[in-house]
């Protein structure tokens, strides 16, 4: 058996192997469609979340546990940063309405710009950060957590003190979010999102920027002591398995009518394209005459 025998032959059988994970992927659809399905499934998110059942001594607990753990690692800045960002009224006033704001509006505004200008790339992207949402979701419902200003002796909770969208009112917005609900971050997840679909459908030095996005987002979350720095990391890893999840599928499909003058294998990829590679067919053995 030639060496290209030897491929197709194994390509062949990897084609007819089931993935272990399938491709989490769900297609682009029209417009209003997927305004409703967006808008819906963050509905039922915000609902769950509030809904997810937290105990504050576990939730302290678990605090205590992600603290421990970041003095071990020697990464426990959260309080530092926080002294420096409620240090002065500007850059506090800043970080809180930067917390309460661009969340909300960073991530719709980069959904539209895929859907409308990078709709090859749109669907895996939109599919990604759903799942992370999801898969943040359940952290939640099992593992709360209290964030710093609520659990770290002489952390500063800059929104309630400088009483941003609310936050001081005791029956305002505080009644509406699941205080216990700090890992992992979305605000760090959903912006490293940002970041990476952006970075991905792009080209040119100037998208390199586009980390300053997250980086920002991370100086916040811990500045305004909402967050730790553990958080952040559990964010963006739960982003990384959403995108395994979502990886282009690789199967291969030979043909059974061939040109004459080539061999077609066709690969599949994760959008449904074929790509086509092309060999000399091997000449055809001499015939007794």
């Amino acid at each position: 058996m030639t060496h290209l025998d030897a491929r197709e032959r194994q390509l062949s059988v990897d084609a007819s192997r089931p993935r272990l994970v399938p491709a989490l992927v769900w297609r682009r659809l029209p417009w209003f469609a997927e305004i409703g399905v967006l808008v819906l499934g963050y509905l039922a998110y915000s609902r769950v979340r509030v809904a997810a059942p937290a105990s504050e001594s576990v939730a302290f607990f678990h605090s205590k546990q992600v603290w421990d753990l970041e003095r071990l690692l020697h990464i426990d800045i959260e309080l530092i940063v926080n002294r420096i960002v409620s240090f002065g009224s500007i850059l506090a006033d800043a970080s809180g309405y930067y917390y309460g704001t661009l969340h909300f509006i960073v991530t719709p505004a980069v959904l539209v710009w895929l859907y409308m200008r990078r709709p090859d790339s749109y669907a895996r992207l939109r599919s990604a950060i759903v799942i992370t949402s999801v898969l943040a979701l359940a952290v939640f419902w099992t593992w709360p957590l209290a964030p710093p200003r609520f659990a770290l002796g002489g952390a500063v909770d800059v929104l309630a003190q400088h009483n941003i969208l609310g936050a001081a009112n005791p029956h305002g917005v505080s009644n509406l979010v699941n205080l216990y609900a700090a890992m992992p971050s979305l605000h760090v997840a959903w912006a490293a999102w940002c970041a990476l679909a952006v970075y991905t459908t792009t080209t040119g030095r100037w998208r390199r920027m586009v980390w300053i996005y997250p980086a920002a987002t991370t100086f916040v979350v811990l500045g305004t002591a909402n967050h730790y720095l553990l958080d952040g990391v559990a964010g963006v890893a739960a982003l990384a398995f959403a995108l395994y999840l979502t990886r282009p599928s690789a199967t291969v499909v030979l043909r059974d009518t061939q040109p004459a003058d080539a061999e077609v294998l066709d690969r599949g990829v994760g959008d449904g394209s074929i790509v086509d590679i092309r060999r000399p067919s091997r000449p055809s053995p001499p015939q007794d005459r």
